[in-house]
């Protein structure tokens, strides 16, 4: 129905109009009333339910004819052309000059084709003057409702397609918003993987062939699977794995890390990199920073149709000169206002000693689109 309303292809648009003056000429066939309609022996007490319905549909048919030539000039020409750009006396004289030719063409229509066609019927026909007298009367009164019908939906209609081609406008802007935040992710997170190898290579330990190789492992996900607007749960959750991974293979036992996932999060799709930043802002900002017994924990319970996220680290008592949390946490917090607006629970806590965060966003099953 969507489709068929507000599509702009020619065919649907034929189709639609098609649908209206039917529906039109229906309704004015079927409140005709019953007798002494059309002149002296015009009924059906006289004529009969069938012989008066065809000579119904007759002058019906005639009427619309003429009440078309008069709505599209209006909508198509007079309104675009003179209404809307606020020619107000053009428009009222255009107007009036439109009543005039169609007046005209009507008493045209009903001298030389209506009335021979009733006569050949052996129907009732009105007198020229009367035809004259109803082709200006009747311009006023038919017209008058269906073209403000004609043009009233005409109107909804191009007002719906606007707040429609705007709502797209947004959705678009959203999503080239979302590719430019993810986009910001992949070197954010790359420079920080690269310096974790960097350090690790220092001391020439065959562990770096390891780390360079869950690192292609991740920038592939990132830069690959993640174009997609939903992934997988489980490799979102594998990519945070492998993240610890990499840090835990640089810092050894130094840092006291800990790291749980509860629930059944298989078959469940989230949209990605929301989690990524918040582990390397609490190594990068936080427990890295600390000399003495640091430590970060990480804790994700899958339900059916949420996901809570609860990181926890320490960090120094005292933050350092220019100590900024980078892009990271700007990012997420923007991509969820835009992926999940009313949808999400963001809550952000700094202590003298400690940074914890909780997040719970909508997961779906596989196959569910958003």
């Amino acid at each position: 129905m969507n489709t068929f309303i507000f599509s702009r292809g020619r065919t649907q648009t034929i189709k639609r109009h098609l649908v209206f003056w039917v529906a039109c000429f229906l309704f004015a066939v079927f409140s005709y009333p019953p007798h002494g309609a059309f002149g002296p022996g015009n009924g059906i007490d006289v004529d009969g339910v069938t012989r008066y319905y065809e000579m119904v549909l007759i002058r019906s048919l005639f009427h619309f004819l003429c009440q078309m030539l008069f709505c599209y000039p209006l909508l198509y020409f007079l309104v675009p052309v003179y209404l809307w750009k606020r020619r107000y006396l053009r428009f009222a004289g255009m107007l009036l000059l439109l009543l005039a030719i169609t007046s005209f063409l009507r008493f045209v229509l009903f001298v030389f084709i209506y009335n021979p066609v009733m006569r050949a019927l052996k129907f009732y026909v009105n007198s020229l003057d009367q035809i004259a007298k109803n082709s200006i009367i009747q311009n006023f009164e038919g017209p008058a409702f269906v073209g403000f019908l004609f043009i009233s939906l005409k109107l909804f209609k191009d007002w719906q397609q606007k707040q429609n081609d705007n709502l797209d406008l947004r959705k678009e802007n959203a999503n080239a918003e979302l590719l430019l935040l993810k986009a910001q992710i992949h070197p954010h997170f790359l420079f920080n993987t690269l310096n974790n190898i960097y350090f690790f290579t220092l001391d020439g330990s065959p562990q770096a062939k390891n780390m360079v190789k869950m690192l292609e492992d991740i920038l592939h996900y990132m830069i690959e699977e993640c174009e997609q607007p939903l992934v997988p749960l489980d490799k979102e959750i594998a990519i945070l794995r492998d993240y610890f991974e990499l840090e835990r293979i640089r810092y050894g036992n130094s840092i006291d890390m800990q790291f749980e996932v509860a629930g059944d999060y298989r078959g469940k799709v989230i949209s990605p990199l929301l989690m990524i930043p918040f582990v390397e802002n609490s190594f990068k900002h936080g427990a890295s920073r600390i000399l003495r017994d640091p430590w970060i924990k990480l804790f994700i319970q899958a339900d059916d149709d949420l996901i809570h996220f609860s990181l926890t680290n320490s960090k120094p008592a005292e933050e350092m000169p220019n100590d900024k949390r980078g892009i990271g946490l700007y990012n997420v917090k923007k991509r969820l206002e835009l992926l999940y607006p009313a949808e999400h629970l963001l809550v952000i806590e700094s202590t003298m000693n400690t940074f914890t965060v909780n997040m719970q966003i909508p997961i779906q099953s596989f196959g569910y689109e958003r």
